[in-house]
């Protein structure tokens, strides 16, 4: 056995035995208390004799301060008191729910189940009209989105995401491709926009 061993050793024992030492002495404390107690005068019958502990004789005779038991009576169980850790609220319970309450409930789940999804919708346009310039008879649009300028002529495609369809005097008609869905691009009459020839 190695010297660090026998050190761990040597503490586990020594705990051991202080912690032996220890409850000898509570015990002891425990005993020293019920032995001092002595009897109290009492108007009232003794209670019938209990048998003695291991640890030492415990007084017959009832002290003024114990509770006499059998004078609470027994207690009653209600089974109309209802459940004894149930949650409480302070919040009034709702009216109960009609026949004709529950049928309107059931065919409104039943039209939601039925109905179909909303068709997709594109997202609104983003594009900005800046102006136009005609040579002949080919038209081109220049548009803004965001950072990007954009120029393009009827049928080209912009951004991979509109195509241009219609141009007018009135307004510019592009095709979002996702969903094959037309969006009118209004064209105002502003100092940005203008007719380049």
């Amino acid at each position: 056995m190695d010297p660090a061993e026998k050190k761990r050793k040597t503490i586990i024992g020594a705990a051991l035995l202080a912690t032996l030492v220890a409850v000898m002495l509570v015990e002891d404390e425990d005993e020293t208390v019920i032995e001092t107690v002595g009897p109290a005068a009492s108007t009232q019958s003794a209670k019938p004799a209990r048998p003695s502990s291991a640890r030492g004789s415990v007084p017959q005779a009832r002290r003024s301060d114990d509770l006499d038991v059998d004078q609470l009576g027994q207690r009653k169980f209600e089974p109309l008191a209802g459940e004894l850790f149930a949650s409480t609220s302070w919040a009034p319970k709702p009216p109960p729910i009609t026949p004709q309450q529950q049928a309107a409930m059931l065919q409104q789940q039943r039209a939601k189940v039925k109905a179909p999804p909303p068709a997709p919708t594109p997202p609104p346009l983003q594009f900005k009209y800046i102006g136009k310039a005609i040579e002949g008879n080919r038209t081109w649009v220049f548009l803004t989105q965001a950072d990007e300028n954009y120029i393009a002529k009827i049928g080209e495609k912009i951004d991979d995401r509109y195509r241009l369809d219609t141009i007018s005097d009135e307004s510019v008609t592009l095709t979002y491709l996702p969903l094959n869905a037309k969006q009118i691009l209004p064209i105002h009459d502003n100092k940005q926009a203008g007719n380049f020839r």
